[in-house]
């Protein structure tokens, strides 16, 4: 029975995993840039440091776990949209996405500023590891606004079945998060050693080019013309914004 599953479907097989391991890649991407900064920081920084990089980590996924659920409602709306050829409601979904990412991407850095900051006092960590905690969960939080927009494109993308671009934005994202930490942590190229703060920075600005290459790609690109001739903010409504977080919340 099951070898007969097996050759039923073995053609499709091939067509899941090209499209499935690409997105695979670059969720693992966001992980990647966290365990990076404390290998970072471990090496070139300290105990100390790495125990305030861990401290903030363990926060941190929590709240990115949020956004990254939400932004997941995206995808299977515009596949839907697609299949039906209803290729302007598409950029309709787009513009109705980033709107939403980037609104609750303010309330989870308010949620970072103003909850979590005051938590990590409350959790019997040293006043070193506090101290270094705070300005590092700061730029993560700050991070999350970039990253969001990021999260829009890339669920449009991957909605249209163009997987394997995010993948690698995400990898040269990754690249760029360890070169630049290794300088502001080290202190390299007249730069001071800025410790804990320098990975904060790094990815900060990783994820602020990432958004930017995603959205220049998503709108420069012949692949989705189609599907942008009416993109505009003002086809915000609330209809399509209800589905989105109908899906994403969950």
């Amino acid at each position: 029975m099951l070898q007969n599953l097996y050759t039923k479907y073995k053609p499709y097989y091939k067509e899941n995993l090209v499209l499935a391991l690409p997105i695979v890649v670059s969720q693992l991407g966001h992980t990647l840039v966290h365990l990076a900064d404390g290998i970072i920081v471990g090496h070139f920084a300290g105990t100390v440091q790495l125990a305030a990089v861990s401290l903030v980590n363990s926060l941190f996924m929590l709240i990115l776990v949020l956004g990254l659920g939400i932004s997941y409602g995206l995808t299977p709306l515009i596949a839907q949209a697609n299949g039906s050829k209803n290729y302007a409601e598409c950029g309709k979904l787009l513009a109705n996405s980033l709107v939403i990412n980037f609104v609750f991407s303010i309330v989870l850095y308010a949620l970072v500023y103003g909850v979590s900051i005051s938590v990590i006092d409350h959790l019997g960590q040293s006043p070193d590891v506090v101290a270094y905690a705070k300005p590092y969960l700061n730029y993560l939080g700050f991070s999350i606004i970039p990253l969001m927009i990021f999260q829009a494109f890339k669920q449009f993308t991957e909605g249209l079945g163009f997987t394997k671009q995010a993948m690698m934005i995400s990898i040269w994202g990754n690249v760029i998060n360890v070169i630049f930490g290794i300088i502001f942590v080290k202190g390299m190229f007249g730069i001071s050693p800025m410790g804990v703060k320098g990975v904060g920075l790094s990815t900060l600005i990783d994820r602020i080019l990432m958004a930017l290459v995603m959205g220049m790609y998503v709108f420069r690109s012949k692949n989705f013309k189609m599907y942008l001739t009416d993109f505009k903010l003002a086809f915000i409504e609330k209809f399509r914004i209800n589905k989105i977080i109908k899906l994403g919340a969950p």
